[in-house]
């Protein structure tokens, strides 16, 4: 499978290329195309040469995808996503993106008027794209270390089963990650808000690499 990381050079972006180029060919992607060649590179060192990484600008990632990874801050979603209607026609969409902000004092989550990222990607893009909201409470500097467990929980929000099943299928190619069905695109706001759940905990806590695991008591 080839997967498109948009915005791929950060730490989110890297963490999905590291753990993913095992199996599937990673293209990531940039404003720059030279930026993302440069990222390209550094992943293939991380991964002693071993895979498949390259990097161009978001147009040709995305149109050479099966699978695109929005790996970008929602400050550039809308101009992003904009930019590049052209370049889709039947891929997969993943967002782990969170719309939030911080005050100096804690994180808070700040929806758009569709009520979360996830239903603002869906009317932005060309209708028929299958999109699935997910991996917004993994911790990007545990995702880069590749032979890590996570031993958390990636929360899946979408209307289509067949989408479902192929990012719970990416989920568990990262180390003790589990895929948990969280319900339909529509209530992706409640998985998001909890990333800025998550990092309040963290730093009154001083919890370092902080992630969510549902634990049953039976």
């Amino acid at each position: 499978m080839k997967i498109a990381l948009l915005g791929g050079t950060g730490d989110i972006g890297t963490g999905f290329a590291v753990r993913w180029a095992a199996n599937h060919e990673i293209i990531i992607g940039s404003r720059k195309a030279d930026k993302a060649k440069e990222a390209a590179t550094a992943v293939m060192q991380m991964l002693d040469g071993k895979g498949n990484v390259w990097g161009t600008d978001n147009g040709s990632a995305v149109a050479a995808a099966d699978v695109v990874v929005l790996c970008v801050p929602y400050e550039h979603l809308v101009s992003v996503t904009s930019d590049l209607l052209a370049s889709y026609s039947n891929q997969l969409v993943i967002s782990p993106v969170v719309p939030m902000s911080y005050n100096g004092k804690f994180f808070q989550f700040v929806p758009p008027k569709e009520g979360s990222a996830a239903m603002q990607i869906r009317s932005l893009l060309p209708e028929g794209i299958k999109i699935v909201s997910a991996f917004h409470t993994i911790c990007a500097a545990a995702l880069q270390a590749k032979d890590r467990e996570l031993k958390a929980d990636a929360f899946l929000c979408t209307d289509d089963p067949e989408a479902l099943e192929t990012v719970s299928r990416l989920a568990l190619e990262i180390k003790s990650l589990r895929p948990l069905n969280a319900g339909p695109l529509a209530v992706s706001a409640i998985v998001e808000s909890l990333t800025p759940m998550l990092l309040n905990v963290a730093r009154k806590n001083k919890i370092k690499d902080a992630g969510i695991k549902i634990v049953s008591e039976r």
